[in-house]
């Protein structure tokens, strides 16, 4: 090995911890994303998560006077399936820049965490004489 070899290992480990701490970051902020739709008159409103999760449901103090249960539940609905359309498309921006579609897809729908996709962190930094 030549007198490069240990600092160009040893950029290449912190290369990987840098990109690593970019994508957990990615997972948390669309972890955070969420989009709310709401009716015209705001008697019902509806909060979601990216994954279509319901974090909220907001029915104002008169809507039972406007609408009876079967329209109840079927504007929460239209709502919920609205605000998750916006909600995941936040989180394909957010991880378009960073991922493949395929991962960021399965990531967004929650049928894999990050870390599924991620190799262990490289040992050789360590073992690097400074």
């Amino acid at each position: 090995m030549d007198d490069r070899t240990p600092a160009s290992l040893h950029e290449i480990a912190d290369g990987y911890h840098q990109r690593l701490a970019e994508l957990r970051k990615m997972q948390q902020d669309v972890q955070n994303v969420t989009a709310t739709a709401r009716t015209r008159d705001g008697a019902v409103s509806v909060e979601v998560g990216a994954q279509g999760d319901l974090r909220a449901v907001h029915l104002g103090p008169r809507v039972y006077d406007r609408m009876n249960p079967q329209r109840l539940a079927l504007t929460i609905m239209e709502l919920a399936g609205e605000a998750t359309r916006e909600a995941s498309g936040r989180a394909r921006q957010i991880t378009a820049a960073l991922l493949p579609e395929d991962v960021a897809a399965r990531l967004r729908d929650g049928e894999e965490d990050l870390s599924a996709f991620l190799p262990d962190a490289p040992s050789f930094k360590d073992d690097l004489p400074d």
